[in-house]
């Protein structure tokens, strides 16, 4: 064990392995709020372009019937 962790005391291996995992979980959760801004922000576009092209789609409909 002392070869792996060096002069650490084996007392403190518990508070260093939570301390790397809350270190992981945090990581992963700004990865996570990182993509779901990124598709949030897509999908804004997404809608206001189908949006868009409705109103278009409805002024086309309406010339074409006069």
């Amino acid at each position: 064990m002392q070869e792996l962790f060096g002069k650490m005391p084996i007392s403190q291996l518990p508070s260093v392995q939570a301390a790397v995992g809350q270190k992981n979980n945090n990581d992963t959760i700004l990865i996570m709020g990182a993509i779901i801004l990124v598709g949030g922000i897509i999908a804004l576009n997404i809608y206001k372009e189908n949006w868009e092209l409705k109103i278009k789609l409805k002024a086309v409909t309406i010339k074409t019937r006069e």
